[in-house]
């Protein structure tokens, strides 16, 4: 396929994903992801390689995945199957969550101080792990932790564990649990991270349609403004943390949550309310609040309540 004709499909499609996303950025990432993804080739090899048109079948899956994509709102991820995720490739199906680029860089920040660890022999707690984006990237990094993965959805659970396989990874143990619910007794966590729905209800109707019509709406909305999850996670945390003096001598923190972009001091002050201490809140790569961190000193409690 010369060059020419490669671009000249391209922009041919981008110029109709562009009839609908107002993002010319966008528009140019997703015609190249489907031309890759119908080619099974990479972007540097479709540029570069022998001059090829596209088959009939090809030319017939391209046009099928820019009606759904156009005009039934699904989104582009789930068109394809997969999504590249640090350093994993993931299959997402609906209505499972579409793995985020704003917990990819909040995985990305967490993994790289941990690795400076000497110790990585880590017990990690992921809550709502969906794909098992944040469970799996972190197992993949640290071999030597290990990671639990909860979710409510039994049908997100089973696509996590697709994605375990898809990716050999076995340093993780899955469980249906309602966050802390099935949690056993014995077993306490280094570190607790967690992408919970923190969506309110008002503001659902606002999203896209191919969130809404595609997207579960139990893993993005809470009641209480978005934060009935949120606070639920930060009140029984620290009955399922343990002391780890080499996390603390690095600052590192114990519980990390996802929020939405007008949570972030009522998600501080909940922090601060269930006793957390060097409460951090940071910002994504646009400039918005999307993370809460904290530590707490007060770790080693006998007695849990579910």
């Amino acid at each position: 396929m010369s060059q020419n004709k490669i671009t000249a499909y391209a922009r041919s499609i981008e110029k109709k994903i562009a009839t609908k996303y107002n993002d010319p950025i966008l528009c140019n990432q997703y015609s190249w992801w489907i031309l890759q993804a119908i080619t099974n080739k990479k972007k540097e090899q479709l540029i570069s390689g022998i001059s090829q048109e596209l088959t009939e079948k090809q030319l017939k899956k391209l046009d099928d995945w820019l009606d759904k994509l156009l005009n039934k709102n699904m989104p582009l991820q789930y068109i394809l199957g997969t999504v590249p995720f640090l350093n994993l490739t993931l299959a997402v199906k609906a209505p499972t969550l579409i793995p985020r680029p704003e917990t990819e860089q909040m995985c990305e920040e967490l993994i790289e101080s941990l690795s400076q660890l000497n110790n990585q022999k880590l017990s990690i707690l992921d809550i709502g792990t969906g794909s098992g984006c944040i469970a799996l990237s972190i197992a993949k990094a640290l071999p030597y932790a290990q990671i639990y993965a909860v979710d409510i959805e039994p049908a997100a659970l089973e696509l996590a564990q697709e994605n375990a396989k898809l990716n050999n990874i076995e340093n993780v143990t899955f469980l249906q649990s309602d966050i802390f619910e099935k949690i056993p007794n014995d077993i306490t966590f280094d570190l607790i991270i967690s992408n919970p729905p923190y969506i309110a209800q008002s503001e659902w109707e606002d999203l896209e349609d191919s969130v809404t019509q595609w997207e579960d709406n139990t893993a993005l909305v809470a009641d209480h403004e978005g934060l009935e999850i949120i606070e639920k996670i930060i009140r029984q945390a620290p009955q399922f943390l343990k002391e780890n003096n080499e996390m603390a001598r690095n600052n590192i923190a114990q519980l990390l949550i996802e929020i939405g972009y007008k949570q972030g001091q009522n998600v501080f002050n909940l922090f601060k309310k269930f006793g957390f201490d060097i409460i951090k809140i940071k910002k994504d790569l646009e400039g918005i609040d999307r993370v809460v961190t904290g530590r707490i000193n007060n770790v080693a409690i006998s007695s849990k309540t579910k």
